[in-house]
C-alpha cells in the first residue's frame, strides 16, 4: 500500500514539473518578440547564392546585424524606421522598404568585375570552434580512420584528452578516464540522448562500433543542463551515421594477428525527399585462444558479438523532423585458464559473459518558419539491457530497464543577443542485480525541470547560465547550477571558465566487474535506508578554463590550448582496494577526494600535409581511504603525447602515436604471501602504433597497422595465477598492456 501512494505521489510530481517546464515555453512562444528576420543573397550565373557575413542595418542608425553561415539575420524593430539596407564589399547595396516588401530578401549583385579565385582549405580531423561558451572538440571520421577503431571504446587512440586501458587482464575490457576520473563520470550520449550508464557502464563502449560513428564531440567538464545532471568530469556526444549524409553503401573488414575478424556494412535507402532509412550491420568473432605470457590463462576472451540498428530520418517543408532507431545487441564470451569451455570447464577456471539488450529512440521537433532561432524538440528513448556473467565459481546476473524523455524548447527574448533554453525531462530506472546469493534491487524515477540563458552582447563574449531542478524518489530534491563563459581579446585567441555540479547513482557491481575477476570478498557498508545499495548519491563541483591560441606560421596554420581542471567530491562512492588484498570494500567518503587535471597541447602543420600533434598532461587525484588520504591506484600523474599523421598527393596516408606514462600507484598486497606480493608502484613505459592506408577514388581504401610495437606487457598480470581458486588470486591490478604487439588489416568501400 505504501508503495503503490509512493509511485502515485512520483507520478503526481512527475506531471507537475512536466506542465511546469511546458506551459512557460509555449507562453514565450506566443509573445510578439519585435523582430525581424530576412535573408541576404548573391547572384551568382544567374542563381541565387546565400552570401555570408553581409551587414544589414536601419537607414541612417547604427543599428544593425550580420548574416549567418545561411545567409539568415535576425534584426531588432526600431520605431518609425522603415529603410533596411544590406551592403557587403564588392557588392552594390540595397534597400528595402518593410512596410511595402513584408517578404525581406535582398539580392546583391557584384559591382566590379574581378579573376575567379579558388579558395581551397584542407578540413582538419578534429576542430573545434572558437565561437561556442563551451570548449568542444569535434572528432571527425578522418581522426577515426588514424586508428582501426573496431568501437567507441577504442576511439581515442590518437587524443590526449582521453586514457585508455583494461579493466583486468582477464575480459579484454578496455575503459577511458577524463580528468582522472573513470569513465562512469563522464556522461556518454547518442545523439544527445543518454546511452552508456547503468549497467553499461563499462562495457558499454563496445556497443557502439567505430564505423557507425560520423562524429564525436568532447567536452570537459560539466556540460549543459539540457542534457541532464551526470556530467561531472565531462560529455562525450556520439554521432552516428545519419540516412540524409550516409554513403548509399558502406563496407568495412578488419583482422588482426589473434584471430579477431570484424564487418560492418551500412546502407542507406531514401524513400522520397522527405523520408530516408539506413540499416547498420556490425559482426565480430574471435576464436583462437592465445596465451602469450604462458601463465595458463588466455590473454583475450573467445566469442562473438552481433549488432544491428534500423533507423529512419523523416522531415516536411513545415519545419518538422523526427528521427527513430531500433538497435539489438548480442554479445557471448568466454575466457580463463585455457582448454576452459562453457559446457564442461573440466575443474578449469572460466569467464563467461552474454548480454542481451535492445533499444529504441525517437526525436521530434519543429523549427519556427518565420523565426529560425525558436525551435522545440521531445526525445523519447527505452533500453531493455540483460547480462549473465560467470567468474570461477561467482555468478552476477543483472537486468535493467530504462525509460527517457526530454522536452526542450528554445527561443529568444527581444532578439539573438538573449537566448534560452527551457524543458522538462523524466528519467526511469529499474534494476535488478543478484551477485551469488546477494540481490540488490533499485528503482529510480528522476522528474526535473531546467532552464538556460544564454547572453551574448558582443562577439567577443558570451555567458551561458543554466539550472536544474530534480526530484529523486530516493535521494529527494536536488538543484545543478552550471555556468559557462567565454571571453575571446582577440580574433585568434578565446579564454574560457565553467563551474557546476553533477550527482550521479553509482552501480558499484557493474562499474567494477573487473574485481570480480578475483577472489576478492565484496563489502558493501552501505546501511538500510532505501538508497541504492544502502549508499549516498555522488555528488561533484567542477571548476574548469581553458585558453586557445590558433596561428598562422609560415603559411600554416597552428593551435596551442592549455587546460586546468579541479573537480571536488561533496560525496563520492569510494572503491577501496587497500584496506584487505583479498577484499573490496564500497563506502561513502569520509574525507575529501579531489581531481586536479592540467594538459597543454599544440596542433601544427608542420609542412604540407603533414600534421603534428604535441601535448602533455598532468593529474593530480587523491581520495581518502580507511587508510588515509592517497594518491587514487593505477593512474598515471604524468603522460606525454606525440601524434604524426602524414599524406600523399596520392592519397597515401601514415600515422603515427607514441605516448609515454609516468608511474602509478599500486594498491597494497603487503599482507599476501611474499610470492603473491607485487610493487607499490609501477614503472613507466611507452607505447606506439602506426597504421598505413591508401586510398583509391573515394571509393576504396585499404589499411595495414600495428599496436604496442616495442611489445611491452605488464609482467605477471594475474596474481596467483597457479591457484585460481585460491584466497590471493587477483587480475584487477593492471597498469599497463596486458597483451603484445599486434598487427591488423583491412578495407574500406563506400559507395555513392
Amino acid at each position: 500500500m505504501c508503495t503503490s501512494i509512493k509511485n502515485l505521489w512520483v507520478l503526481k510530481f512527475s506531471i507537475v514539473f512536466t506542465f511546469l517546464g511546458i506551459i512557460p515555453a509555449f507562453l514565450v512562444a506566443q509573445q510578439e518578440t519585435g523582430l525581424i528576420t530576412g535573408k541576404v543573397y548573391e547572384l551568382i550565373d544567374g542563381e541565387n547564392i546565400p552570401l555570408t557575413g553581409a551587414n544589414v542595418f536601419w537607414a541612417n542608425t547604427t543599428t544593425g546585424t550580420v548574416t549567418n553561415g545561411n545567409g539568415e539575420f535576425t534584426l531588432e524593430k526600431i520605431a518609425k524606421a522603415k529603410l533596411l539596407v544590406a551592403s557587403f564589399v564588392g557588392y552594390e547595396p540595397d534597400t528595402l522598404n518593410i512596410e511595402e516588401n513584408p517578404d525581406v530578401q535582398f539580392i546583391l549583385k557584384n559591382s566590379l568585375q574581378i579573376r575567379q579565385v579558388e579558395v581551397v582549405r584542407r578540413a582538419k580531423t578534429v576542430e573545434f570552434s572558437m565561437l561556442e561558451p563551451i570548449k568542444v572538440e569535434k572528432i571527425g571520421e578522418g581522426e577515426l580512420k588514424k586508428a582501426a577503431c573496431c568501437n567507441l571504446s577504442e576511439s581515442f587512440e590518437t587524443n590526449p584528452s582521453v586514457d585508455v586501458s583494461f579493466t583486468d587482464a582477464i575480459t579484454g575490457t578496455k575503459q577511458i578516464q577524463m580528468l582522472g576520473l573513470s569513465g562512469p563520470y563522464t556522461q556518454i550520449t547518442s545523439e544527445n540522448m543518454p546511452d552508456i550508464r547503468g549497467l553499461s557502464a563499462v562495457y558499454g563502449m563496445e556497443y557502439i562500433p567505430g564505423h557507425w560513428i560520423e562524429s564525436i564531440q568532447l567536452n570537459k567538464g560539466t556540460g549543459s543542463v539540457v542534457n541532464g545532471f551526470e556530467s561531472i568530469a565531462g560529455q562525450i556526444n556520439v554521432e552516428l551515421r545519419k540516412p540524409e549524409t550516409a554513403d548509399r553503401l558502406y563496407f568495412n573488414l578488419y583482422g588482426n594477428n589473434e584471430s579477431r575478424v570484424e564487418g560492418n556494412l551500412n546502407l542507406k535507402h531514401e524513400l522520397s525527399g522527405h523520408v530516408a532509412t539506413a540499416l547498420l550491420l556490425h559482426a565480430r568473432t574471435q576464436h583462437v585462444s592465445m596465451d602469450d605470457n604462458n601463465d595458463g590463462f588466455i590473454d583475450k576472451p573467445v566469442g562473438e558479438q552481433f549488432i544491428v540498428l534500423n533507423r529512419w530520418d523523416m522531415h516536411n517543408d513545415k519545419g518538422w523532423e523526427s528521427r527513430l532507431g531500433i538497435k539489438a545487441t548480442h554479445v557471448d564470451n568466454f575466457g580463463g585458464q585455457k582448454g576452459y569451455v562453457p559446457e564442461g570447464n573440466n575443474g578449469l577456471w572460466g569467464m563467461q559473459m552474454n548480454t542481451q539488450r535492445y533499444e529504441a529512440w525517437l526525436k521530434l521537433g519543429k523549427v519556427s518558419a518565420k523565426k529560425d532561432y525558436q525551435s522545440f524538440g521531445t526525445q523519447y528513448s527505452g533500453i531493455f539491457h540483460k547480462h549473465d556473467a560467470v567468474f570461477g565459481r561467482k555468478t552476477y546476473s543483472a537486468q535493467q530497464k530504462s525509460g527517457y524523455f526530454n522536452f526542450i524548447f528554445q527561443s529568444a527574448i527581444g532578439d539573438t543577443r538573449y537566448k534560452y533554453r527551457s524543458g522538462t525531462s523524466l528519467q526511469y530506472d529499474q534494476l535488478s542485480e543478484t551477485l551469488d546469493s546477494i540481490g540488490f534491487i533499485r528503482e529510480e524515477m528522476v522528474p526535473g525541470i531546467f532552464y538556460e540563458f544564454t547572453y551574448s552582447p558582443v562577439p567577443q563574449f558570451d555567458a551561458v547560465a543554466g539550472l536544474r531542478a530534480d526530484w529523486h524518489n530516493s535521494y529527494g530534491l536536488f538543484f545543478i547550477p552550471r555556468l559557462h563563459i567565454r571571453y575571446a581579446p582577440f580574433e585568434k585567441s578565446v579564454l574560457r571558465f565553467s563551474a557546476g555540479k553533477g550527482l550521479r547513482t553509482a552501480s558499484i557491481m557493474a562499474e567494477n566487474t573487473s574485481v570480480l575477476a578475483s577472489a576478492r570478498q565484496v563489502v558493501v557498508l552501505g546501511s538500510e535506508n532505501g538508497k541504492p545499495y544502502g549508499l549516498d548519491a555522488e555528488k561533484a563541483w567542477n571548476f574548469g578554463a581553458n585558453f586557445t591560441q590558433k596561428f598562422r606560421l609560415d603559411y600554416r596554420d597552428g593551435a596551442v590550448s592549455f587546460d586546468l581542471y579541479h573537480t571536488l567530491f561533496e560525496n563520492q562512492v569510494v572503491v577501496d582496494l587497500d584496506e584487505n588484498p583479498q577484499q573490496v570494500h564500497f563506502y561513502n567518503l569520509n574525507g575529501t577526494s579531489y581531481s586536479t587535471s592540467f594538459q597543454s597541447q599544440i596542433d601544427y602543420e608542420l609542412f604540407r600535409r603533414f600534421d603534428i600533434r604535441l601535448a602533455y598532461r598532468w593529474y593530480d587525484v587523491k581520495t581518502s581511504y580507511f587508510s588515509g588520504i592517497q594518491d587514487k591506484p593505477l593512474i598515471s600523474k604524468n603522460r606525454s603525447f606525440v601524434n604524426i599523421a602524414y599524406a600523399t598527393r596520392k592519397y597515401w596516408k601514415f600515422d603515427f602515436t607514441t605516448q609515454w606514462y609516468g608511474s602509478k600507484r599500486i594498491p597494497s598486497t603487503a599482507t599476501n604471501p611474499e610470492k603473491y606480493q607485487i610493487g607499490e608502484a609501477s614503472p613507466s613505459f611507452f607505447q606506439m602504433n602506426a597504421q598505413i592506408s591508401k586510398e583509391w577514388n573515394e571509393k576504396f581504401e585499404v589499411y595495414i597497422g600495428a599496436e604496442n610495437l616495442l611489445n611491452y606487457k605488464q609482467q605477471n598480470p594475474i596474481i596467483a595465477f597457479d591457484e585460481p581458486f585460491g584466497p590471493y588470486f587477483d587480475s584487477s591490478l593492471i597498469w599497463g598492456p596486458v597483451s603484445g604487439r599486434m598487427f591488423y588489416g583491412g578495407l574500406r568501400l563506400k559507395m555513392n
